[in-house]
């Protein structure tokens, strides 16, 4: 097989800078809060008109790189390769992540350093990533800083990052191609189109939707702990307060549509932005709109603006059936391609399931 690629794009995959041909079908998936997007790829090791001493390229740890139609959507590597064969053939497939998937399996320091002072998140980010090679971005302003951000004995990267991301109310995924990128739910503006199920222009070939109220609470009970400086000065350590010296203060919401007595209670990790008020009510808001969950199919890789369709993007849907006429979130993207043809999986929710920016407090709050 030659693979599904033409001389106007397709999918293309590189592996050690060598293109690879032998396709059989392809997945690359995309998602808000991942630390990596990934992919699933079974090919074949040989395919016709290679050469007959062509080098193994298919094989853990080898650096790769996937297009979409030219496009660089992914620069990383395989992390794993399994392989059915008989006879006559040989069937591999290869799993992998982009770069900053080591994020998530890895340490985030090693010999130190454990702390640091008045840095903001995306500064802590950098600090952890630069020995990976993995650079930082932010697309929205990074925020106050951290009097104290200390890192736990064997924390992973991501995990150290992900705590930083709930006190500062921001979203973190890899961009795909070896970026870790800081940002907020819908930065990356209008999707590559609409969505509409059923008429003439209707582009949603399947679709399943979810309906979960296990996660949502009648009554959420939210508790902020005040730091404290221990000292004489402020260049002295500063430590979270104790006991009644912790100065709690308590806030509450309520899911009126919730009627059943289902209580929860939020502890703040450390000094937050949001309020102990900004983060009962985000949590009741956050819970009742993740509780909406709907995936649609759609043909191609690209909407009717001709572009691709990315995640953090806000897509007008059409939805007769459940009924659904609104603006949602992609969440997740998925571009698959097989014998049948191509595909994109777009996972939507409302906005507000990741609008943090509604539990922020004001710049110097804590």
């Amino acid at each position: 097989m030659s693979g599904f690629r033409t001389a106007a794009g397709g999918l293309e995959l590189l592996i050690d800078g060598q293109v690879h041909r032998g396709w059989r079908a392809g997945k690359l998936s995309f998602s808000i809060g991942a630390a990596a997007a990934s992919f699933e790829l079974t090919l074949a090791e040989r395919w016709s008109g290679a050469p007959d001493n062509a080098p193994r390229l298919v094989r853990p740890g080898a650096a790769c790189t996937i297009r979409l139609d030219g496009e660089e959507m992914l620069a990383g590597h395989i992390d794993s390769v399994d392989a059915a064969y008989d006879k006559a053939s040989h069937v591999l497939t290869a799993k992998g992540r982009e770069k900053t998937g080591d994020l998530a399996d890895c340490v985030a320091t090693v010999d130190g350093p454990y702390e640091w002072r008045d840095v903001t998140l995306p500064e802590v980010a950098r600090r952890i990533c630069q020995p990976y090679g993995i650079t930082v971005r932010a697309e929205v302003p990074e925020g106050e800083a951290f009097p104290r951000y200390a890192l736990q004995p064997a924390e992973t990267a991501w995990a150290a990052i992900g705590r930083g991301c709930r006190q500062r109310a921001m979203l973190a995924f890899g961009d795909g191609r070896g970026t870790l990128l800081f940002t907020t739910a819908g930065a990356a503006g209008q999707a590559a189109g609409h969505l509409r199920l059923g008429g003439t222009d209707g582009n949603i070939r399947n679709a399943r939707a979810g309906f979960d109220w296990k996660p949502r609470h009648s009554l959420v009970v939210a508790r902020g702990q005040s730091e404290v400086t221990r000292g004489a000065n402020a260049a002295q350590s500063r430590e979270p307060a104790r006991g009644a010296a912790a100065g709690q203060r308590a806030a509450r919401a309520t899911d009126a549509e919730i009627t059943r007595y289902r209580p929860t209670v939020l502890l703040a990790e450390a000094a937050v932005t949001a309020t102990p008020q900004q983060r009962a009510d985000w949590e009741v808001m956050t819970q009742r709109a993740r509780s909406r969950r709907v995936t649609y199919t759609v043909p191609g890789w690209r909407g009717g603006s001709g572009r691709l369709w990315r995640i953090n993007t806000l897509a007008a849907v059409e939805d007769g059936y459940l009924p659904l006429r609104e603006e949602l979130l992609i969440v997740g993207a998925s571009y698959s391609v097989s014998a049948d043809g191509s595909t994109t999986e777009l996972e939507m929710m409302p906005k507000d399931a990741l609008d943090l920016l509604r539990g922020r407090a004001p710049q110097g709050s804590s």
